[in-house]
This record gives structure tokens, C-alpha cells and sequence, in this order.
């Protein structure tokens, strides 16, 4: 029998919304709940705390050195997507599209476009979470296409999407008892 441990998965979640505690971040929280119970390590970044600058398009991130001219918490956030296995974007639906900070977040990305930048995400999966006020999930379809083409263009697996309406007021979710026990049985079953 070896003694060896089976590598833990890693989760990096990176948190959209700018309301602490509100209905995605809820939805993320079982998601990762879940993911913890099943063994998976668990990394947590909510953006609202952190400094990410809006990309410039300068191109720097194509040239030798630096992959960002900007020195605030992209490198950080870079750094664990390349530790992880799986990311979990979460974002509530604001206009038909992610949060600022979000997009502000995804129009980074463009590190992992260089050619040294590529191997550190591709093949990886990914996981989104939403909620929004609207009834309907048309409202969320705009935003999951998004995703959908930026993880594709990364080469990034999308493998599950948890998207819940009309859940408006914060802690509305949590009326939502199968959904919340539906981001649990995602989070269990990333790892």
C-alpha cells in the first residue's frame, strides 16, 4: 500500500461583487463549503478588497520582463491562478454583464495570452456563479457568453455554471435552500 497522498485539488475563487456577504457571494461561500468537505484546498479572493488596475492595453505583458506594468494585486491574483486546478469566477449580473471589478479583473487576463502566460492556465477548468434580481435567465446570457468565449480563447475548460434569478434583496438566496445545497453538491464535486 503507498503511503503517497493523492494530490488535493485546488480551488482559486475569485469574488466580483461589491456587496460583502450579498447573494453571489452566498452561492460562492457553498460552493467552496463544498469543495472544503470533499478535501479541496480552498483560495478565496474577494476583488472589492483589492487593487486591480484596469488593463491599458500597452502591451507590456507581450514583452520580455514584467508581465504587467501595473505593481498592485494582479501578480497575486495571477500567481494563484497558476497554482490551481479550478477557478470559480463569481459575479452577480450588473446591466446584462459581470461587476466592474470583474471586468476590470477578466481584461487582465490577457497575461495568460503571452506565450509563457498560456501554460499556466490552459487546460484548467472553470466554474461561474451568479445571481441577479431579473426574473429569467436572459438576463444572465450576455455575461455567461462572455465567459464562455474568454475561458475558450484561454484554453480554459468551462465546466459547470450555477446561475440563480430573482434574488435581488441581499440574503435573498438564502430563501433558496436547493440552490444552496445545489452550490454545495457543485463544490463536492469540482474535487
Amino acid at each position: 500500500m503507498s503511503s503517497k497522498r493523492e494530490k488535493e485539488l485546488k480551488l482559486a475563487a475569485f469574488l466580483g461583487s461589491p456587496r460583502p456577504r450579498g447573494n453571489t457571494d452566498t452561492l460562492a461561500e457553498a460552493v467552496l463549503d463544498g469543495a472544503r468537505s470533499a478535501g479541496g484546498e480552498v483560495e478565496s479572493y474577494a476583488l472589492r478588497a483589492l487593487k486591480v488596475h484596469p488593463c491599458t492595453g500597452c502591451d507590456n505583458c507581450w514583452k520580455k520582463g514584467r508581465p504587467c506594468i501595473f505593481d498592485d494585486d494582479g501578480a497575486m491574483l495571477y500567481d494563484a491562478m497558476a497554482r490551481a486546478d479550478v477557478f470559480l469566477f463569481a459575479t452577480p449580473v450588473y446591466w446584462y454583464g459581470p461587476t466592474a471589478i470583474m471586468k476590470a479583473f477578466i481584461d487582465r487576463l490577457v497575461v495568460f495570452n503571452r506565450p509563457e502566460g498560456r501554460p499556466l492556465v490552459k487546460g484548467k477548468a472553470a466554474v461561474l456563479v451568479s445571481a441577479w434580481e431579473e426574473k429569467g435567465m436572459e438576463a444572465a446570457d450576455p455575461m455567461v457568453k462572455m465567459f464562455e468565449l474568454g475561458f475558450r480563447y484561454l484554453e480554459v475548460r468551462f465546466m459547470q455554471r450555477l446561475l440563480v434569478d430573482g434574488v435581488g434583496p441581499k440574503g435573498a438566496v438564502h430563501e433558496k435552500l436547493d440552490e444552496l445545497e445545489r452550490a454545495r453538491a457543485l463544490g463536492r464535486s469540482l474535487v
